[in-house]
């Protein structure tokens, strides 16, 4: 897992980086590398360079852009990664909902506590690694996790699975019907059929609309007008139960 640390405080980053050298220290067995950041705006330009991470720990209060702002920065892009909060201020708890927080930690933090926080997170990184789905294509078989999956679509008797990179796998032929083709995807509490031709990440799904479901990266999918009000109802049951970290 791949942890990124943002506070521009040098008492409290080095603090923090110690509690993570602890961390690692008694979770050996566990793959985890820290990358460290002084502000908000020398991560963002280190994430567009270079990717982003799996987890953020990020301070709310630095100048220039705080930590919410940083995080919403950070969903614009598309980033799925956990969010951990910690501020001395409980004035941003809300606002930390609305970037997704995975969770809002109060400094001086307990070591306790902060390790609670990364056994979770860690615990949820595993699940979502662990998830994946076979694509068979013309010369291979690709493992893709369903968390990279923005939604799939049936064209004629093949499959295009649209990946949150942008990129679009073609599946070789199928048999049958298109939701027996696609039941692994539909095993996935995320997962949703909409219509007889899609199967949409409810996660990925930014608006739904009377005709259209909105999904990161300008994308639409058509929504049955039959369907408008199921397909709302389970977007936001997935986002009322926790969003990805119920997804599995």
């Amino acid at each position: 897992m791949q942890i990124a640390l943002c506070d521009d405080e040098i008492t409290n980053h080095e603090k923090t980086r110690e509690l993570i050298r602890q961390y690692k220290q008694i979770h050996s067995d566990r793959t985890l590398s820290l990358s460290s950041f002084a502000s908000g705006k020398e991560l963002i330009n280190h994430v567009d360079e270079h990717g982003g991470f799996d987890l953020y720990i990020l301070d709310c209060i630095m100048p220039e852009m705080n930590g919410i702002e940083l995080g919403a920065a950070l969903r614009m892009r598309d980033d799925t990664g956990f969010l951990i909060y910690l501020t001395t201020s409980p004035d941003f708890a809300l606002d930390s909902y609305r970037v997704d927080a995975f969770d809002y930690l109060l400094k001086p933090v307990e070591s306790e506590l902060f390790f609670q926080s990364l056994d979770k997170a860690y615990r949820s990184f595993s699940q979502i690694m662990q998830k994946t789905v076979a694509i068979k294509t013309t010369d291979s078989i690709r493992m893709i996790p369903i968390t990279d999956i923005r939604y799939a679509e049936r064209i004629d008797k093949h499959i295009d699975y649209h990946l949150a990179d942008n990129t679009v796998i073609h599946s070789t032929s199928f048999n049958g019907s298109f939701q027996n083709a696609v039941s692994e995807l539909l095993s996935h509490k995320r997962m949703l059929l909409v219509g007889s031709s899609f199967v949409v990440n409810l996660f990925h799904v930014t608006e739904v609309t009377r005709s259209d479901l909105l999904l990161t990266g300008d994308l639409r999918v058509p929504v049955p007008r039959r369907m408008y009000e199921t397909v709302k109802k389970e977007w936001a049951d997935f986002w009322l139960n926790g969003g990805r970290y119920y997804a599995f």
